[in-house]
């Protein structure tokens, strides 16, 4: 069966500071996939686009997307409104394309429920003391938000057996971390025993 077909959805999730948004810019350098792009009412961090790291909404405009029914998944993370739009993921798989989902864990776990033939992975990196250099680096996490952002490192990692695959983005082995996603979408592309990916009833 064709790839046009039968796409694939993949569900990339980790803590904060694991690099997804690096892995995966990387990754579409190797790649032909859609990203859905998730919705956010936080500000814009420096350096971030609307419509490619994020849609950025108002908290109003998103809760009026949440009262349409726009959203297959949502829920507020560090005060903040994240979720993804059905759309994000229907019109690329209507179109027979490999869609790639960046999430959090409460969207990980929501969107096991709703999406069937999804393909999860969870991306870390080689240690806590990683990700908090990391997040300290970014400068722009309060004291507050940083320690949330570290008291959720533990229950990412612990979420490791519900996925499909791990995988260790380390400090300078971005190349290497990207490489092993794009092997894991050619060898899901290939797998005959795949259900197909879509939406539940």
């Amino acid at each position: 069966m064709s790839d046009e077909r039968r796409p694939l959805i993949v569900v990339l999730h980790g803590p904060s500071g694991a690099g997804k948004d690096s892995v995966i810019a990387r990754l579409r350098e190797r790649v032909d996939i859609d990203r859905a792009v998730s919705s956010n009412s936080r500000p814009r961090r420096e350096g971030e686009r609307d419509g490619v790291d994020y849609r950025f909404l108002t908290r109003a405009e998103f809760e009026g997307k949440i009262a349409a029914g726009d959203f297959l998944e949502h829920a507020e993370v560090y005060g903040d409104l994240k979720g993804l739009e059905r759309r994000a993921l229907e019109e690329p798989l209507a179109r027979g394309r490999d869609v790639l989902v960046r999430t959090d864990l409460q969207g990980a776990r929501r969107l096991r429920g709703l999406l069937r033939g999804a393909v999860f992975v969870l991306l870390t990196a080689e240690s806590r003391e990683a990700l908090r250099a990391r997040l300290t680096a970014r400068k722009s996490e309060s004291a507050e938000s940083l320690a949330r952002r570290l008291a959720e490192v533990d229950a990412e990692l612990a979420d490791a057996p519900n996925n499909d695959y791990v995988i260790e983005n380390r400090e300078g082995g971005l190349d290497e971390a990207a490489a092993e996603l794009a092997r894991v979408i050619e060898r899901e592309r290939r797998n005959p025993g795949r259900e197909r990916a879509g939406l539940r009833a």
